[in-house]
């Protein structure tokens, strides 16, 4: 399957965007004013959707495919 076809929803794409920018899973949590363990997990079903293990390997991913800038 492509990695394209799991689109993000638009409040994973703002965790995947404030992760891209260095933010902390508490920092996130604070911006969003969202639990850790809800950022947690939009986090690994991010990483679940797009077959990936690692943010680092998401972010990168997020990059090439323009789904962040």
């Amino acid at each position: 399957m492509d990695r394209h076809v799991q689109i993000l929803s638009e409040r994973e794409q703002k965790v995947l965007a404030l992760l891209a920018d260095g933010y902390t899973e508490a920092r996130i949590s604070s911006e969003m004013q969202i639990s850790e363990q809800a950022v947690r997990k939009h986090i690994r079903n991010m990483l679940v959707k797009q077959g990936f293990v690692s943010p680092y390997q998401l972010i990168n991913w997020a990059y090439k495919e323009a789904v962040i800038s």
